[in-house]
């Protein structure tokens, strides 16, 4: 996988990838998925394109995102994206 690669991976919009991932992305914010939360305290910055529990602290951009919520290592998670921007679904 190329540098190239990896970057359009990092581009994908965080917040439509969370919505295909199963998360109710609202005002920017959402449940999140990696604690009992009951308030949205996942919070997305479209600007970075990246994600941030102000809870449990786990952050990071789509791939990590891809990563740690369907447990896929590195590459897994770039093959999961690739598939997901080239069909257009999750």
């Amino acid at each position: 996988m190329t540098q190239e690669q990896i970057t359009l991976l990092r581009a994908i919009p965080i917040e439509d990838l969370a919505s295909r991932l199963g998360l109710d992305v609202r005002h920017h914010k959402a449940l999140c998925p990696f604690h009992n939360d009951h308030h949205a305290s996942l919070s997305f910055n479209v600007r970075k394109n990246t994600y941030r529990c102000f809870v449990c602290d786990a952050h990071g951009d789509t791939i990590d995102l891809v990563r740690h919520l369907l447990n896929k290592d590195f590459q897994q998670a770039c093959l999961y994206l690739m598939n997901v921007s080239l069909s257009g679904r999750g």
